[in-house]
Order: C-alpha cells, then structure tokens, then sequence
C-alpha cells in the first residue's frame, strides 16, 4: 500500500486536479472545481486530495464529497492512473468517510458507471451495496449504479 498525506484541497491545487482530469475521458468540469473552491462559493462541496509524502508532493488522487438529501454524497474520485491499485482510492474514501461522520451524516452514497469493474470491487470491499440502476444516467447513455453504505466506512475481508 503507497502511504499518502490526505488533506483538504483549495484553489491552490487547481493544477493538480487539472492534471489529473486530463487523464481520464470523463472528469470533473473545471468550471464546476473553479466555482466550487473559489472563496466565495456558496457549494457545500468538499475536495480531499492524497498527495506523495516527498518534498515536490504531486497530489496523486482526490475526491469530491457533497450532499443529497440527509446523506453524503460521494460525487468524485479520482487516483493518477500510475498509482491505481495501491490503495490511495481506499485511503480517500476513509478520508471522505470521516469528514462526513463529523458532518453528521450516517449514510454515504455514490454513483458509479455499471462498467467500472474496478471501482465497484472497491466500493463493494468498502461496505457499498447496490441500491438500484440508474439507467442512461451518463451523457453517453451508460448505465449508473447508485451505491450506499452506512458510516462510518468498514473495509470488509
């Protein structure tokens, strides 16, 4: 497992984040990330990065958590593809796990493409079950799974 500092993020990172978007084919708008970290954002969205314990420190994932309805809302994550499968996704969803237990929430939910193998072993392992489908849900016609889990998060054996 790479061992990463969490932290909160802020429009300081900007760059980070805009790099590691331009990774993926679907990322998270940059208008949404300027207008959410922006000082003056009404947004109750909540940005958590894990960067490298080096002296540069590349933030090497993030995750975005908000709300719906009386629950948190796993709304983005992300981990730079060179260090996938190391368990920096697991940290940030500890992380956002714990920021949303101090929120008050007791249940986390996500959404989560039905094609994204990976991620949903992830989540599965992280407590997450399948609530329901969310068909069309993305822009390109595939399919959702919404998640939930109650918190604070547990990792399953």
């Amino acid at each position: 497992m790479y061992l990463t500092e969490i932290d909160f993020l802020t429009y300081d990172d900007l760059p980070g984040i805009l790099r590691l978007n331009a990774e993926v084919p679907y990322s998270w708008p940059e208008e949404v990330i300027r207008a959410d970290l922006s000082q003056d954002s009404q947004n109750e969205a909540t940005y958590i990065g894990a960067f490298a314990a080096t002296a540069e420190a590349p933030l090497l994932g993030y995750a975005v958590l908000g709300r719906e309805k009386r629950a948190g809302l796993l709304m983005w994550i992300l981990v730079d593809r060179n260090y996938q499968r190391q368990g920096i996704g697991s940290q940030l969803l500890l992380a956002v796990s714990d920021c949303a237990v101090y929120m008050n929430f007791r249940l986390l939910r996500l959404r989560v493409r039905k094609s994204n193998a990976g991620a949903i072993a992830m989540y599965s392992a992280m407590s997450f079950r399948t609530e329901r489908v969310r068909e069309g849900y993305y822009s390109n016609g595939d399919d959702a799974l919404v998640m939930s889990a109650m918190l604070p998060l547990k990792l399953r054996r």
